[in-house]
């Protein structure tokens, strides 16, 4: 807020002075009075008596009959640009600076950021003045919690049922006497707490226990349903593991016992085979040895797809030899 450079002169006492000096019938030597008086120089009361009267002239000035009319215009004075700071303080997410860049772009008022900080401090000062005269007679069931501003911490106080903001404050600390003088604060103002829930602070506990509420401390769903969810988190992820572990376990032991029933498999597979050369096939198959190599082609095609690797031909072909043998 702005502020007179005299500070000893408020703004009823420039009223007067303006007043005496505006006066043309004033005694001579009555401005070196009033400059001694009131400590100020002679060229202060002249400078004050020009503004009074450019003022004076401007208010006179002939006017347009009837009403105003209503033509749609903002007017940004002094008061604007408070309710302006403390709107974008209380919705915008930001700094100082970024109050400052609003101002600028929405309205075209240029504040130093040291302005919008004192103008903001003044304002917290009175809406805490406010909510304090407030009486407050209801029943409130209350919900405590402890949010940081960087590294400061801001102890909230919530009325669960209304959402009424009971307490909001920076404190120094977050300990048992900082919570108990907020319950008592809250309390003064006619509120009486039905339970308090939170999250299970220590500083809020002891508080609670400090200024002997006799009410319920609850935790509150918030804090568990984020714990519950990250517990389940935690589970599914070790079940997935678990599947996992058991399927790659079941392909490994499938594919230990793969070659043996490759193995077995070939084995019949060449017994069906050579069942089909008996002995008569054979004797015929000297007799017309066109039709012998065409049946052995074929009997070698369907051998060969049996195998899938050299190594399987090899542990198969002795069978097949005892089998042809025999």
């Amino acid at each position: 807020m702005a502020n007179y450079q005299l500070s000893h002169l408020d703004l009823s006492t420039r009223m007067e002075l303006a007043f005496l000096m505006l006066n043309p019938e004033r005694p001579w030597g009555q401005v070196s009075d009033l400059s001694r008086e009131h400590g100020v120089s002679r060229k202060f009361l002249y400078e004050l008596q020009e503004k009074a009267s450019k003022v004076l002239a401007e208010a006179l000035q002939p006017q347009a009959a009837g009403r105003r009319c209503n033509r749609g215009q903002l007017v940004i004075d002094d008061a604007f640009v408070q309710r302006a700071i403390a709107a974008c303080m209380s919705i915008v997410p930001g700094t100082v600076r970024t109050v400052r860049t609003l101002l600028g772009l929405l309205f075209g008022v240029q504040r130093s950021v040291g302005y919008i900080r004192q103008s903001a401090q003044e304002l917290g000062a009175a809406a805490l003045a406010y909510q304090q005269g407030l009486s407050l007679p209801i029943l409130a069931l209350a919900e405590a919690d402890e949010i940081f501003q960087g590294r400061k911490p801001c102890l909230t106080l919530v009325d669960g049922r209304s959402f009424l903001v009971l307490s909001l404050s920076v404190q120094a600390h977050r300990d048992e006497t900082t919570w108990g003088s907020i319950l008592l604060d809250v309390q003064k103002q006619g509120v009486h707490l039905v339970d308090v829930a939170s999250d299970g602070a220590k500083g809020i506990q002891a508080g609670v226990k400090a200024v002997s509420l006799l009410i319920p401390l609850r935790p509150d769903l918030f804090h568990l349903i984020r714990e519950a969810h990250r517990t389940t988190q935690r589970l599914e992820r070790a079940a997935y593991r678990a599947i996992e572990n058991a399927e790659q376990a079941r392909r490994a032991q499938e594919e230990r016992a793969l070659p043996n029933r490759r193995r077995a498999e070939c084995v019949n597979g060449l017994r069906q085979l050579v069942s089909e050369f008996t002995v008569d096939r054979l004797c015929n198959s000297m007799s017309f040895p066109f039709l012998s190599a065409r049946r052995l082609w074929k009997s070698g095609q369907k051998i060969t797809a049996h195998f899938s690797t050299a190594s399987t031909m090899a542990a198969v072909l002795p069978a097949w030899w005892l089998v042809s043998v025999h």
